[in-house]
């Protein structure tokens, strides 16, 4: 929707553009009017901006946004879905880089996690957008302006973000997608020595509510208490101000706080292998690419108990936490052991991150996916998904 948000999903956004280019004639239609040369700083991409289109989605979703920012953001997706199916016929293929739209089958979606309300999640309930409730007027208006149907959804090239996203995927519509981690550049990051480092915690993301960084302060303070001189730097680009100016009422007077906000890309590496901990607090992240970033500069991470961020740390439960007091046993406990911190270490840093997460094999498996969609013929559901039980179209996220 807005690329200048900067975020996990606008990096896949533009690593797509990127991988694209230079086989194909590429739009991109959304709400903004992006700056793609800043774009390309912020991600060290090299999208060709004398190349590329970029079109408005209309005039009603674009004016949502701009005047209402993230408030009205599951109608603001409909509505870029219904206008992207009404330009189909103008293009060779539709992408979706923002979900499973209401697209019509063929198309290629991306899903960092579903709109569909149907999906099992024990706390589904304001995991992303508390101004959406369930069952409510507006989730129904949202539902039936996305006119997402179930049978298209399964002949779409599907892709996940995580295993843990898929599976939500495949509750929601009873189809699997191919598990595409997202790119993670590791191009600037070093694993500088530990001895190098300084003893203390980064963590990288927009700052907004959901990311939790009242509750990553109360941690570094708690780990503190335990008598570790832990100190916290806060970095990433504001897109909820109210949130913001209680962020900065909290950190004031601790000293050990340093609320950055966005930084040049250099300066965000420089950061990250500076430091030897790293610390995520969104629940349910789908992903995690700010954690990926975190190990791929040789910082041990540690994040919350749920969603595909298990992928990034191998399932160790010295990592994952609960709450803020078993995160901060945990980030004690570990800063307290030098053997321990050595054994977490081994698999973290810009080449074993590389391996697993890289965007050249993001880029070489999305040009494929692409290649595939455009080859092959209009698909037949398969008969088990034929056979499932219906449900509603997804709506919102």
């Amino acid at each position: 929707m807005d690329l200048m948000s900067k975020g996990g999903g606008e990096a896949v956004a533009m690593n797509v553009l990127e991988a694209l280019q230079d086989d194909h004639d590429v739009t991109v239609l959304t709400l903004t009017d992006p700056d793609l040369r800043e774009l390309n700083d912020y991600f060290d991409t090299e999208v060709d901006v004398g190349d590329l289109t970029v079109e408005r989605a209309g005039r009603l979703a674009p004016w949502l946004n701009r005047t209402f920012g993230l408030k009205y953001y599951v109608l603001q997706n409909a509505l870029l879905g219904r206008y992207a199916r009404r330009r189909s016929d103008e293009f060779d293929l539709l992408v979706s880089t923002i979900n499973e739209l209401g697209l019509e089958s063929d198309s290629v979606q991306y899903v960092h996690f579903p709109f569909d309300w149907t999906v099992s999640c024990d706390q589904r309930e304001h995991i992303f957008h508390p101004t959406v409730e369930e069952d409510s007027l507006y989730e129904r208006l949202a539902t039936r302006v996305a006119g997402v149907d179930r049978e298209d959804i399964r002949q779409n090239a599907l892709l996940a973000n995580s295993g843990w996203t898929a599976d939500v995927v495949e509750d929601a519509y009873g189809t699997r997608p191919e598990v595409v981690h997202p790119p993670v550049d590791t191009r600037e990051f070093e694993d500088r020595p530990w001895s190098e480092r300084e003893d203390g915690i980064v963590t990288v993301g927009r700052i907004e509510r959901s990311k939790r960084i009242k509750e990553l302060i109360e941690i570094t303070a708690g780990v503190r208490e335990r008598g570790q001189d832990l100190h916290l730097h806060v970095i990433g680009p504001t897109v909820d101000e109210e949130y913001r100016e209680e962020v900065e009422a909290m950190a004031a007077g601790r000293e050990y706080v340093e609320l950055e906000g966005e930084l040049p890309r250099e300066e965000l590496v420089e950061r990250v292998c500076d430091h030897r901990y790293g610390i995520h607090g969104k629940r349910y992240e789908h992903f995690g690419m700010a954690v990926a970033e975190l190990a791929a500069g040789g910082a041990i991470p540690f994040v919350p108990n749920d969603g595909g961020q298990h992928a990034i740390v191998n399932d160790r439960e010295e990592l994952l936490y609960e709450s803020v007091e078993d995160a901060i046993d945990k980030l004690a406990a570990v800063a307290g052991d030098p053997d321990r911190q050595r054994e977490l270490r081994r698999p973290m840093g810009p080449r074993a991150i590389r391996r697993r997460f890289g965007r050249e094999r993001f880029q070489r498996r999305i040009r494929r996916v692409v290649a595939d969609a455009l080859d092959r013929p209009s698909a037949e559901v398969p008969g088990p998904a034929a056979d499932a039980p219906a449900e509603r179209p997804a709506s919102g996220d």
